[in-house]
C-alpha cells in the first residue's frame, strides 16, 4: 500500500526541484517550448499539492486539483508544439480547465467512483492527444528521445485510463483512490514515474537538436545553406580515392558571380546577402541530389560532380549559366541581372591527382573564363581549353 499524500508531495517537491533548475540552467534560452515546459511543471506541483489536501478535505479542492493537472498536460502540449516553431492556440487551456473543473466538481458530489472514471478518462484522453502531438515532431536522426517522448504519455493516458475503469469495479473507490495498492498502486507509480521521464525526454530532444545544429554549422554555410570549405576537403578526398578505385569520373565546377562588388557597394551589404541566397538556390535547380554545392569564398562558388566526365560537367556548366543569365535575379522589389563565369576540370585517368590539383585546373580555368570576357564557361583537360 502506497501513503497517498506523501507520494503526491514528494513528486510536488520533485517538479518544483526540476522547473527551478530548468529556469537556472537556462534563463534566458528558456525558447522552443522550455518556458511552457518549466511551467507546466510548476503547475503540475501546484495540483499535486491540491490533490494531497483533497484527500482530507473534499469539495472544491478535487475540482482545482484536476483542473491545474490538465492545465499542465496543455502546457506540456504547448510546449512540443512551441519545439516545432508553431503555437497552440490560447483558448485551449481555458477550454480544457472549464471542460475538467466544472464536471469534477459536479460528480466528486455524487460519488467518488463516477469522478475518479471521470478523470481517468479525460486525463488519459488528454494524455494520448499530447502523444499524437508528440509523434508529429521530427526529432534529429538518432535521436530516441522523440520514441522515449511518446511512449512517456503512452504509458501515463494508459495508466489513468486503467485507473478510472477500476475504481468502478471496486467496492470502495474511494480508499482505492487515497491508499492505493495492488493494481492501482502499480497504475499510480507507472503515472508517475512516466511524468518524470517526459521531463527528461523533452530535456534530451532539446539537447539533441542543439547538437545537430551545431553539427550543421560546422559543415554549412549559414548563408546560403551550401557546403562550406573545410567541408569539402573532407568529401572530395573521399569522393577522389572512391573515383580512383573504381575508375570513375570526376569532375568539378568553379563560379564566381560576375561584377558582384558592384552590387554590395551600390545596393548594399544585405542586398548581397539575399542576391547570394537566391544565387545559390538557383544553381541547386540545375544539380542532382548527389552533387555538392560548396560556398568556397566570397561570391566564389564550386560544384562537386561525382561520376561525372568532363563534357558532362561542361553542360551542367552550362545549364546553371543558362539559368542565371536568362532571369534578372529578384530582391524585394528590385531585379539584378546577374551573370556568372565558370572554370571546369575533370579527373584525369593517368597518375595520381591531388585535389589541389584537381582545383588547380579549375581555378585557372575560371581566370581564363574572366579573361575573355565573363558570362561563360571554359574547361581545362589535358592541357586542352574549351569555351562553351
Amino acid at each position: 500500500m502506497i501513503d497517498l499524500r506523501t507520494l503526491l508531495v514528494l513528486l510536488a517537491v520533485a517538479d518544483l526541484i526540476l522547473a527551478a533548475a530548468l529556469w537556472i540552467a537556462a534563463s534566458r534560452l528558456l525558447k522552443d517550448g522550455l518556458s511552457h515546459w518549466a511551467a507546466s511543471l510548476v503547475v503540475r506541483a501546484l495540483a499535486f499539492g491540491f490533490f494531497a489536501w483533497s484527500a482530507e478535505h473534499h469539495g472544491g479542492a478535487l475540482a482545482v486539483a484536476a483542473a491545474l493537472l490538465a492545465l499542465s498536460i496543455t502546457l506540456q502540449a504547448a510546449a512540443i508544439v512551441a519545439f516545432t516553431r508553431r503555437a497552440l492556440p490560447a483558448w485551449v487551456h481555458t477550454a480544457v480547465i472549464a471542460g475538467v473543473a466544472v464536471p469534477m466538481q459536479l460528480l466528486s458530489q455524487e460519488g467518488a467512483a463516477t469522478a475518479i472514471l471521470f478523470g481517468g478518462v479525460v486525463f488519459g484522453t488528454l494524455l494520448g492527444i499530447t502523444a499524437i502531438v508528440a509523434y508529429q515532431v521530427r526529432a534529429p536522426q538518432g535521436s530516441r528521445a522523440r520514441g522515449i517522448l511518446i511512449a512517456s504519455f503512452g504509458v501515463a493516458a494508459g495508466a489513468f485510463l486503467l485507473r478510472g475503469i477500476d475504481a468502478t469495479l471496486v467496492a470502495d473507490p474511494l480508499r482505492g483512490f487515497e491508499e492505493p495498492a495492488g493494481f492501482a498502486a502499480s497504475t499510480l507509480l507507472a503515472a508517475f514515474a512516466a511524468a518524470i521521464a517526459s521531463t527528461f525526454a523533452f530535456l534530451l530532444l532539446h539537447k539533441d537538436r542543439a547538437e545537430s545544429e551545431a553539427a550543421r554549422l560546422a559543415t554549412m554555410d549559414p548563408l546560403t545553406g551550401a557546403y562550406n570549405r573545410r567541408t569539402f576537403h573532407e568529401i572530395a578526398e573521399r569522393e577522389l580515392s572512391r573515383a580512383r578505385r573504381a575508375g570513375q569520373p570526376l569532375s568539378i565546377v568553379m563560379l564566381d558571380i560576375d561584377h558582384f562588388r558592384a552590387v554590395n557597394e551600390q545596393h548594399g551589404h544585405r542586398v548581397g546577402d539575399v542576391l547570394l541566397q537566391v544565387f545559390a538556390d538557383t544553381v541547386r535547380t540545375a544539380l542532382r541530389q548527389e552533387d555538392l554545392l560548396v560556398r568556397f569564398g566570397g561570391e566564389e562558388f564550386l560544384v562537386m560532380l561525382p561520376d561525372v566526365a568532363g563534357p558532362g560537367a561542361v553542360i551542367v556548366a552550362g545549364r546553371i549559366r543558362r539559368a542565371v543569365a536568362n532571369e534578372p535575379l529578384r530582391v524585394g522589389s528590385l531585379s539584378l541581372p546577374l551573370t556568372v563565369s565558370l572554370g571546369v576540370a575533370a579527373r584525369l585517368d593517368e597518375g595520381p591527382e591531388s585535389i589541389d590539383q584537381l582545383l588547380g585546373r579549375a581555378d585557372a580555368a575560371l581566370a581564363l573564363a574572366k579573361q575573355r570576357g565573363r558570362d561563360r564557361v571554359v574547361a581545362l583537360s589535358l592541357g586542352r581549353s574549351i569555351a562553351a
